[in-house]
């Protein structure tokens, strides 16, 4: 069974969402707590701004289906650290539900900017980790491959993502609604994939007096120099916050950036209102800081407007996308089928083979031989329909002692 665990912005709001967050270093050892917990063949994790989620292969024999989904989140809500309350924001997926989800979400259905590009980086980005550090079962492999496969496919046969969009995106139109002089001060804080789109998206909007802030000077510099902009340590946030009129935080930092008492400080000399954007999770801003009659604070939660609009300008190319999805997840379902009917067939094929090495006669054996073959080749020509599960059936004729 190849099965998922979804905590995302469709049934999750972000103070959940962020709880459960699991950053890049938290991959593997969540990978390691989990198989402490409980044997399985493999693991996908992936962990965005918008979900986090667990794409698991077990192959059922000792367990049934409920215990393996509770052992999971089990696991998960313990390595955390937090409070069973969030089961009831958990989506539970397996098989044919989860190739439909992930090649959906690879392909931009399922983000919260429709046809958005930046999924796939974060697909690979993960792919990469957990294939470094032998995570993945071959069938959640190939499941990932042909996922990417089939954005490939949507994105080149639809209009699926034809106009630049991202939650970074969706920033910068707030931001366009919010000012009319382009000339105003920006200051970005992070470098990583979402500040630099943002960056981008900024620039293409004409907006070039922009200040650049991040924890690590050296990358603030480079990303300085790639798009000629300025940038500081991140020590001079609360000096920019004076006067600026945007400030974008979108770093992986697990501590909130600025505290109230300090930017209560600031705020004593600003004259005009600071219009905040955090689009990080966990978020880097205190959500109380709205209680400032200067600060208009959005997170990831308040784009929701931008990203309905998009929605809409969309949604004639979503019916044709999950029309070709289909097909792509009928065909990679036999392909696992395929492959459940092979391991039962090597496994008959092992035990079988270790009986009749126990006879010592060589024509019984021979015979044996050819009625095990016969046997494995009439179950290969069987064609089952829709509503049968092959393995079981298979297993219980094979493999039952």
């Amino acid at each position: 069974m190849i099965g998922l665990i979804s905590i995302n912005y469709k049934n999750a709001p972000i103070e959940i969402r962020e709880q459960i967050h699991v950053s890049s270093e938290e991959i593997n050892e969540l990978n390691k707590y989990i198989r402490k917990n409980i044997i399985i063949d493999g693991l996908f994790i992936i962990s965005t701004c918008n979900r986090t989620e667990l794409y698991f292969d077990h192959n059922l024999q000792d367990l049934t289906q409920n215990i393996i989904f509770h052992k999971l989140i089990s696991s998960m809500i313990k390595f955390k650290k937090v409070s069973e309350g969030i089961s009831p924001y958990i989506e539970k997926k397996f098989d044919k539900q989860v190739f439909t989800h992930i090649f959906s979400l690879a392909s931009g259905l399922e983000s919260m900017m429709i046809g958005e590009n930046q999924i796939v980086e974060q697909i690979k980005s993960s792919y990469k980790i957990c294939k470094n550090n032998n995570m993945l079962s071959s069938s959640l492999d190939r499941m990932i491959q042909k996922s990417l496969n089939a954005s490939k496919l949507i994105r080149t046969k639809t209009k699926i993502d034809k106009g630049a969009v991202s939650v970074s995106y969706a920033a910068v139109e707030k931001i366009n609604k919010a000012f009319k002089k382009k000339s105003i001060s920006i200051v970005n804080i992070g470098t990583g994939n979402t500040g630099q789109l943002t960056l981008e998206s900024l620039i293409k909007k004409k907006y070039n007096n922009i200040e650049i802030l991040n924890r690590t000077l050296n990358k603030s510099k480079k990303i300085a120099e790639k798009f000629n902009l300025k940038y500081r340590s991140i020590e001079h946030i609360y000096d920019l916050m004076k006067s600026c009129d945007v400030m974008i935080f979108s770093t992986s930092s697990r501590k909130k950036l600025i505290t109230i008492k300090d930017t209560s400080k600031v705020l004593g000399s600003r004259k005009n209102s600071l219009l905040i954007i955090d689009l990080s999770v966990p978020t880097n801003v205190p959500t109380n800081v709205k209680k400032f009659d200067q600060i208009n604070l959005v997170n990831i939660d308040g784009l929701k407007d931008e990203v309905n609009k998009n929605y809409l300008k969309r949604k004639q190319e979503i019916a044709y996308a999950k029309k070709l999805i289909f097909q792509l997840v009928e065909d990679f379902a036999i392909w696992v089928k395929s492959k459940e009917i092979r391991n039962v067939i090597t496994q008959f094929n092992k035990e079988f083979d270790q009986n009749i090495s126990k006879i010592h006669n060589s024509k019984s054996q021979k015979v044996l031989e050819k009625y095990k073959q016969c046997i494995i080749d009439n179950i290969k020509s069987i064609e089952f329909s829709k509503d049968q599960d092959p393995i079981s059936i298979i297993s219980n004729v094979l493999l039952k002692k």
